[in-house]
This record gives C-alpha cells, sequence and structure tokens, in this order.
C-alpha cells in the first residue's frame, strides 16, 4: 500500500479502493461503517469521530481515513441541522409565534415586522375579525393576531374592533424571526394587566413595568398584599376597591358600576383608608393600592 500522508485522505481513499490486495481491507471498514450508521440513534453529530475510528480498529492509515471523513460528515451535519426546514402545519400564525422553520418563499411573502395582538376571546363577534393580510390563530383561549407593521390604520382598525369584543388588548411588535418572544411578551402583558384590574383598553409592556417589577419580586408582593389584606376580608369593601381601579379611580363611575350613591362610595373609601392607612382618593394613595391589589393577585 502507498505510503500516504494524513493530508492526502482522498489518495488514501482512492488506494484503498484501487489496489487489489486492499480492496477487501477497504471493503471491510465500510461494512463496519455502514453497521456504525444502522446503530447510531444520535439527533447530533457529535461522537461519530469516536465511532468511525472505533470501526478502523488499530489501522493507522483507516484511522487517517476515518478521522477526516468523519470530521467533514460532523461538519455537513451540523450545517443540515441549522438549515433543516419542517413542512408548515396549515396555521402560519402558530407556526410563527412557535419559531418554526418555514420555507423561504413562505417567509418572503411575509412582512419585515409584525405587531403581535393578544386578547380574550369573549365574544363570538371574534370570528368575523378575518382580515386580509392578518394572519390569526388561537393559543390557550387567547386569540392571537399578527397585524403588518407597515400598516398602521390597519392596526388602528382591528384595536377599534376588537375594543368592541373584549376588555383588554396586550401588543408587542418585533421582526419575522423575534415573533416567538412579540407572543410570549403579549401574553405576559395581558397577565399583568387583568391581574392589575386595569381598565379596559390596549396594552404594550410599557404600560405594565411596575407590575413587571412587583411580579418579579415575591417579596415585595407579599408586603403589599398584607396592606389589604383586612379590606380582602370585608367582602363590600373589597368590592369597592377593584371597582374603584377598574374605574381607573374615577369615583364617580365606580359609584355607577356598584350601584351606589356617590356618598356611599365615599363612605367606603373613608372606611379603606382608615383601615389600610393609605387613602384610594389620594394620588400615592391610590398608587399604593391599585399595586397592593395587583401584588394580592399574584403573591
Amino acid at each position: 500500500m502507498p505510503n500516504t500522508s494524513p493530508a492526502c485522505g482522498s489518495d488514501l481513499a482512492h488506494n484503498l479502493r484501487v489496489v487489489g490486495e486492499h480492496e477487501q481491507r477497504f471493503a471491510e471498514f465500510r461494512a463496519k461503517v455502514r453497521a456504525v450508521g444502522e446503530q447510531w440513534a444520535e439527533n447530533r453529530p457529535a461522537g461519530l469521530t469516536e465511532l468511525l475510528c472505533a470501526a478502523a480498529a488499530d489501522d493507522p492509515e483507516l484511522l487517517e481515513l476515518a478521522r477526516a471523513g468523519a470530521q467533514l460528515l460532523e461538519d455537513f451535519l451540523d450545517g443540515l441541522s441549522c438549515t433543516a426546514v419542517l413542512p408548515p402545519s396549515g396555521d402560519l400564525a402558530a407556526d410563527l409565534i412557535d419559531g418554526k422553520a418555514l420555507p423561504h418563499h413562505v417567509v418572503g411573502r411575509l412582512a419585515p415586522v409584525y405587531v403581535v395582538l393578544v386578547c380574550e376571546q369573549r365574544d363570538a363577534r371574534m370570528q368575523e375579525l378575518d382580515v386580509p393580510g392578518v394572519l390569526r390563530t388561537t393559543r390557550s383561549g387567547l386569540v392571537v393576531l399578527l397585524v403588518p407593521n407597515r400598516d398602521t390604520e390597519l392596526l388602528h382598525e382591528i384595536t377599534a374592533r376588537l375594543a368592541g369584543t373584549t376588555r383588554w388588548i396586550a401588543t408587542a411588535r418585533r421582526p419575522v424571526a423575534e415573533l416567538p418572544d412579540a407572543y410570549a411578551e403579549a401574553a405576559e402583558v395581558l397577565r399583568l394587566v387583568a391581574a392589575g384590574c386595569r381598565p379596559a383598553g390596549t396594552y404594550a409592556l410599557t404600560d405594565v413595568l411596575v407590575e413587571q417589577a412587583i411580579a418579579a419580586n415575591p417579596s415585595v408582593a407579599t408586603r403589599l398584599a398584607e396592606i389589604i389584606r383586612p379590606v380582602r376580608e370585608n367582602q363590600v369593601l373589597w368590592e369597592t376597591l377593584v371597582a374603584l381601579v377598574h374605574a381607573d379611580f374615577n369615583r364617580n363611575q365606580a359609584a355607577r358600576d356598584l350601584f351606589v350613591h356617590r356618598s356611599t362610595m365615599d363612605y367606603r373609601l373613608q372606611r379603606i383608608a382608615r383601615i389600610t392607612g393609605w387613602d384610594p382618593a389620594g394620588g400615592h394613595g391610590a398608587q399604593l393600592l391599585r399595586a397592593a391589589l395587583f401584588a394580592d393577585a399574584v403573591a
């Protein structure tokens, strides 16, 4: 067998294949490699070099061939795994928020940036919200809409139509490749808004930074929840505080929502101020009690 240097792996393979006295030797090696391939059940290429070198046994020339070939195969499989494309499921919006790889011809038809809208599916009229250019799916009881960012008029139209069918709309804006993050952000915004009894409206992450900070700090959430524990133990006062927060601290609106006189509302708020030490009618007291109400929901 010719003395082939390690840098000439292709020459070695050629010589092993064509030189008669070594043809059987190479055929046996290839059979061992095929056997390794049949037994290999890994999804990642790491480890191929060791397996192929084991097939080469102690033959130094076959070892060189195994190392060179395995490295090339590992590089090829690494590249293949990065570009592998799964077939679309038929629900393009779901594929996008799940981060599923899509064929280039599908991606090429998409807008570069989308606004993800998430809201609760509370009204059968939501089934009529199918709009050309807007992708739609459902996830865990939520309606998820993907609106092209460039079409601001369409975005305003969609949010206006949703406002008549749901209390809260949460939004997040991202490029196509980051739509899973956008969905996660919008769903979290919706959770925080609902827990905080926010007034009906459209919210983004910047609108719930306080709630996010409280939810991320359990010790602060616990201390805030303690402030309104006496209120929670009184159903009338609790309903009053919740209505006040829902009405964005508009006492006249809260009184109408509770079907009570304004003087009754003022009396109840005075009682809340006495037992908590924080006046719902004052700016700082209103902020703290709103935070405390949210903390009670997440603590």
